[in-house]
């Protein structure tokens, strides 16, 4: 298409004005990422794109996956009403249509997802709007909070749902943040993922109803006991995990579910974290096979897949832009290189996550990635479907995911195959 040659020939253009010393740093950056180099940065010819019509992995008649939305990006800075029309029309969506859950995150002092510094409020608004779909919270990052506020704020969405409130715990990642810590926030940045689980055992224990002893400004105890009561016994519980292969392992020892994504890391690196998961599930006594893995993808379906390229090519550069910028403001490669690099960088990046890592062209063409997911142990896809995309246009795309969708319905107990 003309608008995708004009990308190409301006980025060879960038690319012959790289110094040697920026082309080997661009080099190194796509083999981490495991991008495929764009033509004109080694000398060779592009690798050639996967031919129409050629053969994909289909659906096999035993693959079953779940399906929840999933929401990170809302531009905080938008003027005006409506800024979170998207969110409350896609979780009633999700809710009539046999979704597992709807995810809203914890973000704050960026613009690419400000429109959500408390998943707890939100997560209210959907609670009285929705009758089935579970309310997530994707994640709370809990060295930020003291866990008494979690316990009280998901107990009060735990009520508005009907016992419907879920929590995935984040240890979090960017310094920042940690302003908003309670108490020392750089010795809590520091032990930020020890506060995560030491935050998600005194939550549980409020949650059942436990008077915990916590400590006063004095630095005596107070016996504490959170109100409301929520429905739910226990709070269903993920941990979000991603490079950390530590992680998975502590997630899968204290028997709580699993959030990951395929934004930084390979599908067969992500398998071998989720087998360290289960086996450490199994070594502490949890069932190894009802831990829930739940990976994040990007997500937009459509009737051509070319079509569909071209609609998502432009936001979702922008939205893998903004995290690279993130993931490198501690001085790495993306930081590291020009414009041209960068653009470079970009352009092999998006070309990956359309051909490999994202649900974007047809209900039929992401079955292929549905089977590699079902493959290497994911029991749930959490579909980011906020990455810039016109409301409109995301509305449409539920229906054609929800075709896909219903391909791979968990049959219910007693059901035959």
């Amino acid at each position: 298409m003309s608008d995708a040659t004009d990308v190409e020939k301006q980025l060879k253009e960038r690319l012959s004005s790289l110094t040697p010393g920026q082309r080997a740093v661009l080099e190194a950056s796509l083999r981490k990422r495991n991008a495929k180099a764009p033509e004109g940065l080694d000398g060779g010819p592009r690798p050639a794109p996967r031919p129409a019509g050629a053969p994909r992995r289909t659906r096999r008649p035993d693959s079953a996956m779940d399906f929840s939305l999933f929401f990170f990006s809302g531009d905080g800075t938008a003027d005006g009403p409506g800024k979170y029309r998207l969110l409350l029309d896609s979780a009633q969506y999700a809710d009539r249509h046999g979704f597992t859950g709807i995810w809203v995150p914890e973000r704050h002092f960026v613009d690419f997802g400000g429109l959500y510094p408390n998943p707890s409020v939100p997560a209210s608004a959907i609670a009285v709007l929705t009758e089935r779909v579970q309310i997530r919270a994707g994640s709370v990052v809990l060295p930020l909070h003291h866990p008494v506020r979690v316990a009280e704020e998901w107990a009060v969405v735990d009520n508005l749902s009907g016992g419907r409130a879920a929590v995935s715990a984040a240890s979090g990642w960017h310094p920042d943040d940690f302003l908003l810590a309670p108490g020392d926030g750089q010795r809590r940045y520091r032990r930020r993922k020890d506060e995560m689980f030491e935050a998600i055992d005194v939550i549980q224990r409020l949650w059942a109803g436990e008077t915990v002893e916590l400590p006063r400004a004095d630095g005596s105890l107070q016996a504490v006991r959170t109100l409301p009561r929520p429905l739910q016994p226990k709070l269903p519980m993920w941990i979000s995990a991603q490079g950390s292969v530590e992680t998975f392992e502590r997630a899968g020892e204290i028997g709580a579910n699993l959030l990951t994504g395929l934004v930084a890391q390979r599908p067969a690196d992500l398998k071998d974290k989720i087998a360290v998961y289960r086996e450490a599930r199994r070594g502490s006594g949890h069932d190894p096979a009802t831990g829930r893995v739940t990976a994040m993808v990007h997500t937009f379906l459509g009737t051509d897949e070319d079509t569909v390229k071209e609609i998502v090519r432009a936001p979702l550069t922008g939205y893998l832009k903004t995290f690279l910028a993130q993931q490198d403001n501690t001085g790495g490669e993306f930081s590291k290189l020009d414009e041209a690099g960068r653009q470079a960088m970009l352009t092999a990046t998006f070309e990956r996550y359309f051909d490999t890592l994202a649900l974007l062209g047809t209900p039929d063409s992401c079955e292929s990635l549905i089977e590699d997911l079902v493959d290497i142990g994911v029991d749930e896809v959490a579909c980011l479907i906020d990455f810039g995309l016109d409301p409109e246009q995301v509305m449409t795309g539920l229906g054609h995911l929800t075709e896909l969708k219903d391909r791979y319905r968990r049959a219910p107990e007693g059901e035959q195959s």
